[in-house]
């Protein structure tokens, strides 16, 4: 978390009532470990999505569906592809998925997002919430398949605030501390996209594909 805890909460506060569904999966979240996304960040991006209005929505990183849910609420009109490596938390989400009443619009694929997925599906929103040291390799992988004016959304790009430091003394964190400051510099250097810094919850990057 990189607000002030109190913030944080103030923040959290303000998101409108969830549904016995989501309730139930940031419970089973919190008890399991299971790393979802924040409330706070969440609850932006359905903002932005309701602006933009996306209609085909790749996700990369599903774990339980909380966030697959949230995006298909907030998209209505969106068909959502949504991949997950963890075959358990994969079988976890489309039961979830049954619940919520999304699997006409949601397609689960259970694999390494890092193997691709046909050339011909395009899409108008990229969101990655899966293993931060790959985030370079999806970024590079998808963006072909973005249509131009299509948005990115990365989370946990600020990672608890460390990469603001110049030195990590935590020695489990250091390296991915590391690959993320070298993700956010491709970023913001990347001559296809326009990015900016969202300092919410763990952080968030909102990128716009530009054209050639």
């Amino acid at each position: 978390m990189i607000v002030y805890e109190n913030i944080n909460r103030y923040i959290e506060q303000m998101v409108p009532e969830r549904n016995h569904l989501l309730n139930r999966l940031e419970q089973e979240a919190e008890q399991e470990k299971i790393p979802i996304i924040q409330l706070s960040s969440i609850q932006f991006i359905r903002t932005l999505l309701l602006s933009h209005r996306p209609k085909k929505i790749l996700e990369i990183g599903a774990a339980i569906g909380y966030s697959t849910i949230w995006l298909a609420q907030a998209a209505p009109e969106a068909k959502i592809t949504t991949i997950e490596i963890d075959q358990e938390r994969s079988q976890r989400a489309l039961l979830n998925f049954k619940e919520a009443g999304i699997c006409d619009r949601v397609e689960l694929v259970v694999g390494d997002a890092g193997d691709g997925l046909p050339e011909e599906l395009r899409f108008d929103c990229l969101f990655l919430d899966a293993a931060k040291g790959q985030y370079k390799n999806y970024i590079d992988l998808y963006l072909p398949q973005l249509e131009v004016g299509g948005i990115i959304i990365c989370d946990n790009i600020l990672f608890k605030g460390l990469v603001a430091e110049e030195h990590v003394e935590h020695k489990r964190w250091a390296p991915m501390v590391k690959k993320i400051q070298a993700f956010n510099c491709y970023l913001v250097e990347h001559p296809r996209l326009e990015t900016s810094f969202i300092p919410i919850g763990d952080g968030l990057t909102f990128s716009v594909k530009k054209g050639e």
